[in-house]
C-alpha cells in the first residue's frame, strides 16, 4: 500500500484551493451577467408594482368617498345610526384623511354634520 507524503497532501490541497477559486470566479462572473441581463425586467416589474399601488389607492379613495357620502346623507336625513355604524364611519373618515391624505367636500360636510 502506498503511503501519502506531506508534499503530496500539500499539492492536493493547493490544487483543491485553485480549483475552488476558479469555480467561484466563474460563478461570480455568471451572476454579474445574469444580474445585468435581468435589470430591464426588474425595472419593468418595479414600474408595474408602482402602477398597481396607484390603482389600489384610487379604488380605496373612491370606496371611502362612496361610503362617507352615503353615511353623511343618512345623517343629514336624520336616519338613526347605531354605535357600530358611527364608529365605522369615524374609522373610514380617519383612513380617508390621514392615510390617504384626502381633504375634499367630504371633509367640509363631515365637519358640519358630525359636530
Amino acid at each position: 500500500m502506498q503511503e501519502l507524503t506531506l508534499n503530496q497532501i500539500a499539492e492536493f490541497l493547493k490544487w483543491l484551493v485553485t480549483f475552488g477559486g476558479s469555480i467561484c470566479t466563474i460563478l461570480f462572473a455568471f451572476k454579474k451577467i445574469l444580474d445585468k441581463s435581468m435589470q430591464p425586467i426588474q425595472k419593468k416589474m418595479d414600474e408595474l408594482d408602482i402602477n398597481i399601488h396607484k390603482k389600489i389607492d384610487e379604488i380605496d379613495i373612491h370606496q371611502c368617498k362612496n361610503f362617507l357620502v352615503r353615511f353623511l346623507a343618512d345623517v343629514e336625513r336624520g336616519q338613526k345610526m347605531d354605535d357600530i355604524e358611527i364608529k365605522r364611519a369615524y374609522d373610514v373618515y380617519e383612513h380617508y384623511t390621514k392615510d390617504l391624505k384626502q381633504n375634499s367636500y367630504i371633509h367640509d360636510k363631515w365637519e358640519r354634520l358630525m359636530k
